[in-house]
């Protein structure tokens, strides 16, 4: 879920009245046979998960989604490579779409002659089928990959075309809305309860099936009526368990592992000059590319971390350079700006108030200057106020060895400027709980990804993602309320003018620097690393053809590319 943006011109592509898809990409035809003649592919992701045969895409805490394999069965309306987002939306479960009534009605054309893996075509009346269901489980509509808000209707008024209407313009919402995954409904009409449905044998359109289940690993196999069948030339897909990333570097090391998503410390020694199959985005060099914000999410629902200055002198102690150095081995470079925007990619963005307004080792002057004008005192070598100390606790995974890390560097550096910060290892099945629930006081946490910023800022400070602390939420975790920023991201999604977009991102650029409802901390890598040994066709840096990680839903892309090697 560690996922670029560049340019807000990908906003005018993707609103564009009546917009259709791009021809590029796999176009898929309809049958042909299965050309699955490589070796099984090891894929790790997101270490440490406790295995659970949950694979409902619409769950937050199934192991489908916290190991990202719901494109291995599940599927959007359409693709996107948000590594170029001038690049067209690619067709997928959609061949077309097109907005009318000024922003407030989508409408799909559905590809046709696409089954489900147990045979049951696809239509038009399965994609209304899946918003409908999202439209009555509000609960199961927060964790979705699906807009905020969810449409007013849906409709299938041919087995080819589907229909969405919303009460409000939703341009910028693209992304969300075809990314939504297709449901069956002739399975899903009969379940009681979707969001508590472990969804234990998933059928859907993608190119995989469940092949089996142990509490030690997943293996998916290929789904015999794929839409795409001959594009498939991976066999197997397997994901193992692992404790760690420190469990799980070995075998990506040494090749047993064929694709991952791992910070590897000394990536260069230890995993490209291990083996001359293995590599990363950049062949032969340990670098990156950055896809996302790193950010300190705070819950601002009490005291003392309800106090906005309090915040932004928390932001203010933090020394990111030491972060990006020890925790993340400098792969992922420190924020430079409190605005949120993922630099330098979207430096044309920037407001230019916040240009390099964040030290990158901090500034114990700036701590001073906030919290003496917040009436709190030094005492005793501690803040306090009203004889309350700045006490919190971050929780983050032990198994997410470089969240621990930085969570760890980041209560010593607090600490020494005075106030109390402790660190909560906790496993990462229960950290994905406790942050949809809200139960906790502060986490390290990635950011959404997406072709615009209004991706970020949704994510963080969209109260209509949100829940009451104890229910599930499908964003701003640290429960951020502001209806000025709601009027905000209502007027984003409201327009496809770039010049009204840009004045909307500045305020919000504003709230971010002047409010911090997550303080940026660092611009997240996209962990990638691949082996040559079996397969190749991978995206690099010469040929971005999508988002490398191993995320859904750019995992099945990527699969879909690799041919065996020679």
């Amino acid at each position: 879920m560690k996922r670029t943006l560049k340019a807000l011109a990908a906003a005018v592509v993707l609103a564009a009245g009546a917009a259709a898809c791009s021809s590029s990409g796999s176009t898929g035809a309809s049958g042909g046979s299965a050309a699955g003649q490589g070796q099984p592919l090891v894929v790790v992701d997101n270490a440490g998960q406790s295995f659970a045969q949950t694979f409902n895409p619409y769950v937050s805490t199934s192991l489908g989604t916290e190991l990202n394999m719901q494109s291995m069965t599940y599927e959007p309306l359409l693709e996107f490579n948000i590594l170029n987002p001038k690049q067209a939306p690619i067709p997928w479960l959609a061949t077309s779409y097109a907005w009318t009534d000024g922003g407030r009605t989508l409408t799909f054309a559905i590809r046709p002659g696409v089954k489900f893996s147990d045979g049951t075509p696809m239509t038009a009346s399965d994609v209304a089928f899946t918003f409908n269901l999202l439209m009555k489980n509000r609960a199961l509509a927060s964790q979705a990959p699906a807009p905020s808000p969810l449409p007013v209707s849906a409709t299938a008024p041919s087995p080819a075309t589907a229909v969405l209407k919303f009460a409000q313009p939703e341009y910028a919402n693209l992304f969300l809305i075809a990314s939504t995954y297709v449901l069956p409904e002739h399975i899903w009409k009969s379940v009681q309860n979707p969001a508590t449905y472990s969804d234990a044998n998933p059928v859907g359109t993608g190119p995989y099936e469940l092949g089996s289940y142990s509490p030690q690993k997943v293996t998916f196999t290929q789904n015999p009526y794929y839409w795409q069948k001959s594009e498939v030339h991976v066999p197997e897909v397997i994901f193992p368990s692992y404790v760690s990333n420190t469990t799980a570097n070995p075998a990506l090391e040494s090749g047993e592992v064929g694709y991952a998503g791992n910070d590897v410390a000394d990536i260069q020694g230890n995993y490209l000059g291990a083996n001359q199959d293995n590599h990363t985005w950049t062949s032969g060099q340990p670098w990156f590319a950055s896809n996302n914000v790193v950010t300190l999410w705070p819950n601002v629902t009490s005291a003392p971390l309800n106090d906005p200055n309090v915040r932004l002198a928390i932001s203010a102690g933090i020394n990111r350079q030491q972060l990006s150095a020890q925790g993340e081995t400098s792969y992922e470079p420190p924020a430079t700006s409190s605005s949120g925007l993922l630099l330098p990619v979207q430096n044309a963005l920037l407001d230019p108030a916040y240009r390099d307004d964040l030290s990158p080792t901090g500034s114990s002057a700036k701590v001073s200057q906030i919290l003496t004008s917040d009436g709190y005192t030094m005492t005793a070598g501690k803040w306090t106020k009203n004889g309350q100390p700045i006490k919190f606790s971050i929780e983050d995974p032990s198994s997410y060895t470089d969240y621990a890390t930085d969570a760890q560097l980041i209560a010593g550096q607090l600490n020494g400027e005075g106030f109390e910060v402790s660190f909560d290892g906790v496993q990462a099945t229960q950290w994905y709980s406790d942050v949809a629930a809200g139960n906790f006081q502060a986490v390290l946490r990635w950011s959404n990804q997406g072709p615009t910023p209004w991706d970020y800022f949704d994510l963080w400070m969209d109260n209509g993602l949100s829940a009451p602390i104890g229910k599930p939420a499908g964003g701003d975790f640290g429960r951020y309320d502001s209806p000025q920023v709601q009027s905000l991201l209502e007027r984003y999604t409201a327009t496809d003018n770039p010049a009204t977009q840009q004045h909307v991102l500045d305020q919000l650029e504003t709230v971010m620097a002047t409010q911090a409802p997550v303080i940026p901390l660092l611009y997240g890598a996209a962990w990638y690393e691949y082996s040559t040994k079996d397969y190749t066709g991978w995206p690099t840096g010469s040929n971005p053809y999508i988002d490398p990680v191993p995320n859904a839903p750019y995992m099945e892309y990527t699969l879909l590319h690799l041919t065996p090697a020679a």
